[in-house]
């Protein structure tokens, strides 16, 4: 049995087949005396590519941690992911607990959408993933000591300081993109409200009879959350 998350978001059916790519970046290159001769590079990113099944009516074999969810929904979440830039985390669960890895970053390359008389009503969508690596900046001064130049190389580390919050409490109308998009001026980070409130928005869905809040989805107004100053 496997579960896979989209930002904290299940898809309704598990995709049939995952294709992992490991990508390298080693080049060959043919010297004047014919031989050939491998240069080692660093290694590539990894691409991962499935096909997601999105029902317009509520199957038996579908899943939801919650209520019937339509194809707009799940649409909606690849383009505001792919059209904000958006690191995304992809999740690919076994009963045996032995998955590809949990929490992987990853961004939307492109997805395409199918609609084939073969598959009724419902949505083929299929999607490209490639791996998302976080890199530190590197600062090189130059240090000019009379004849001789000193290179003094630097890397940047995060500051770590306690980040300010302020309490947003909701109101009718508001979602989590429409607050991240208040307070960060980028819609993006609603995610980041979401794992920081998780556990209120939750609640709240369930006292309102939700089994979950389908990853911030649903909302409620009065409920108070904690957002920090800054998209994490």
């Amino acid at each position: 049995m496997y579960l896979f998350y989209i930002n904290n978001v299940l898809l309704p059916v598990t995709p049939s087949k995952l294709s992992v790519k490991i990508k390298n970046q080693n080049k060959t290159v043919n010297l004047v005396d014919g031989s050939e001769y491998n240069v080692l590079k660093l290694p590539g990113l990894s691409e991962y590519s499935f096909d997601c099944l999105l029902p317009r009516y509520e199957y038996p074999f579908a899943q939801y941690e919650g209520e019937f969810l339509p194809p707009q929904y799940y649409l909606s979440l690849f383009e505001t992911i792919k059209v904000s830039r958006q690191v995304m985390t992809l999740r690919v669960l076994r009963e045996e607990n032995d998955g590809i890895g949990e929490n992987i970053k990853c961004t939307v390359e492109d997805y395409t959408i199918k609609e084939d008389a073969a598959n009724g009503a419902d949505i083929v969508v299929s999607l490209k993933l490639k791996q998302y690596e976080y890199r530190k900046t590197t600062i090189i001064e130059f240090t000019d000591k009379s004849d001789n130049s000193e290179v003094v190389e630097k890397t940047e580390r995060p500051i770590d300081k306690q980040p300010q919050t302020v309490q947003h409490t909701v109101a009718a109308g508001d979602t989590l993109w429409g607050i991240a998009k208040r307070y960060y001026g980028n819609g993006a980070g609603y995610t980041d409200i979401y794992n920081d409130n998780k556990d209120v928005i939750e609640a709240a869905a369930r006292q309102h009879g939700r089994a979950s809040s389908s990853g911030g989805w649903w909302i409620y107004p009065g409920t108070v959350l904690t957002v920090k100053d800054g998209i994490k």
